[in-house]
């Protein structure tokens, strides 16, 4: 993952956090992250409660990007009302 590069420390709390964030928006279970040099393989099936259930364990897989990531984290950092992440990206 390149999202770091550069910085002098890196922020996988925050992402992890981002990334929580989208499981929980898209009822997302059982789900499997990889990193990547090009960011992010995400793997979850969905919910029930989320109604995008299929017959069998299917699971839905992204590859998140360093800019996805840079993305949920914008969206993260104001929902929580602080700039101090912004400040770093």
């Amino acid at each position: 993952m390149r999202l770091f590069e550069g910085m002098s420390k890196t922020d996988y709390q925050d992402v992890l956090r981002a990334l929580g964030r989208f499981i929980d928006m898209n009822e997302y279970i059982d789900i499997r992250i990889v990193e990547t040099e090009n960011g992010i393989i995400f793997q979850g099936r969905p919910s029930l409660r989320s109604g995008r259930v299929k017959p069998g364990p299917q699971f839905e897989t992204f590859l998140i990007t360093d800019e996805d990531l840079s993305r949920l984290l914008h969206e993260a950092y104001e929902q929580r009302g602080t700039d101090e992440g912004l400040k770093r990206l």
